[in-house]
């Protein structure tokens, strides 16, 4: 029997990953990610997987963010009714992060309602931007299913054979290599960026037969990397000594980590006066508290301050905000302060209640840190808009806007290129995907001019036979 494999999502976009591998007998899924941007991109979330998700044997996850796990349980509630496999990070993190999207989307469905209430209805009928794809019960019930497996040890599928490597994107981020009767298949899921602080690079693949690559940044070099600790250190003193905030959206798994890293010896050398440091995020806080708990996934230099006895993630003037009665009272600080929350994108969350009170202050800075997706309020920021809408109300920016792209937490195009160096036997077909459109067709040129592989970049429900 011929296999295939289809993109269901995270094809011609960043977000919303969701593929499958067709084995002929058994249908295997891979990620089941949440689509995020513009309204044309959010409306995906509700039309369905492209495919009877009731087929499907079971279910791998690359790493935990939102964009490849968000509708997991939603994908339960259509009919899926398999095993989920992850690695034990990814799996606890999960619990964390579904649980909170959860959250959010009651809570936006919340604010629909107050607000058409305030405007007095449609003929006694709601209309809401925000409905639920699932609830925290649901979450609940899918964390049931997870079946979380060690890295580099083989597990068998039936029909395919899957290791998990490192993929040095976030904790328990992973690398998926199918072995299907002596032929390979390599996902390279979101990969990180090389000498991230905490966890470890990238694992190298010696050789595949089939390849699926993301491109997020494929047309794109990071900044350089060596002075980004002293970047943040200019933003935030220049921020302080104006007398304002500085306002971090931040993905509160990895990114949030990564900054308190760096911050730390900032902080603790006296280089920054005396300053709170707020991390207004329940899942941020929770997360640092799973990171503690999987030292499995931490680099050398990161364990060798443990066993000095200096965690890298605690220092004093940091703060914990975990009651929304705590945040609001974030924003009536006289003093400078710096705020770390999420979304990463400014998509929804907390970080929406500090970009009120911060977007139309010119002593304050807006510190980017990472991927924004086109048509989020972040990108928009990040573009230069003059004027936003944040919860229904209209703001003048106002605000430095400052970014920093070596945080991010994806490899760029240069390091892309140096792992795939790393195959012994190149793979003969690759597919680009996880990406916008500039990055997907330069990422696709450089491989067929380097590597001479076909590449193919697939659209949105396209399927292709692995022969």
């Amino acid at each position: 029997m011929a296999m295939k494999l289809e993109f269901h999502g995270g094809a011609g976009t960043v977000t919303g990953s969701h593929h499958v591998l067709d084995l002929g007998n058994k249908r295997i899924g891979i990620d089941a990610g949440m689509f995020q941007g513009n309204q044309e991109l959010d409306g995906l979330n509700y039309r369905g997987y492209g495919h009877d998700v009731s087929k499907l044997e079971s279910l791998i996850l690359t790493h935990a963010h939102i964009d490849h796990t968000g509708r997991l349980p939603h994908l339960a509630k259509s009919g899926f009714a398999g095993p989920v496999y992850s690695t034990f990070a990814t799996a606890d993190l999960c619990d964390l992060m579904l649980k909170d999207s959860a959250r959010i989307q009651a809570d936006d469905a919340q604010r629909d309602m107050e607000r058409s209430q305030e405007r007095g209805g449609s003929g006694g009928r709601q209309q809401f931007s925000h409905p639920l794809l699932y609830t925290e019960q649901d979450v609940f019930s899918v964390m049931k299913r997870f079946k979380p497996l060690d890295y580099e040890k083989q597990f068998d599928l039936g029909g395919a054979k899957l290791t998990m490597h490192d993929a040095g994107h976030i904790l328990g981020s992973a690398i998926l290599e199918f072995d299907i009767n002596g032929k390979k298949l390599v996902m390279s899921g979101d990969l990180g960026s090389t000498g991230t602080p905490i966890i470890r690079d990238p694992v190298i693949v010696p050789e595949a037969d089939w390849l699926v690559i993301e491109s997020t940044y494929g047309n794109k070099e990071h900044d350089n990397k060596g002075n980004r600790s002293e970047r943040l250190f200019k933003v935030v003193k220049e921020t302080i000594d104006l007398g304002g905030n500085v306002i971090i959206p931040a993905f509160a798994v990895g990114r949030v980590q990564e900054l308190l890293y760096e911050l730390n010896p900032y902080i603790e050398s006296g280089k920054l006066p005396p300053i709170e440091v707020y991390i207004d995020s329940p899942m941020s806080i929770s997360a640092s508290e799973i990171y503690k708990r999987h030292p499995e996934c931490f680099d050398a230099e990161t364990n060798k301050l443990l066993q000095g006895g200096d965690h890298p993630l605690d220092f004093k003037g940091l703060r914990y905000s975990r009651s929304s009665d705590e945040s609001r009272r974030i924003n009536e600080l006289k003093e400078p302060h710096i705020v770390l929350s999420a979304s990463g994108m400014c998509t929804g969350g907390r970080i929406l209640y500090h970009l009120e009170h911060n977007v139309s202050r010119k002593d304050s800075t807006i510190l980017f840190v990472g991927y924004m997706a086109e048509g989020s309020l972040g990108r928009q920021l990040k573009d230069g808009a003059k004027k936003v809408h944040i919860h229904g109300k209209e703001f003048d920016v106002r605000a430095r806007m400052e970014t920093i792209d070596s945080y991010s937490a994806h490899a760029d195009l240069p390091e892309l290129v140096n792992w795939m160096k790393g195959f012994k036997r190149f793979p003969k077909k690759v597919f680009v995907v996880h990406g916008e459109g500039q990055a997907l067709t330069n990422l696709a040129q450089v491989i067929r001019k380097q590597f001479g592989a076909d590449v193919s970049i697939p659209a949105y429900g396209d399927s292709f036979e692995l022969v």
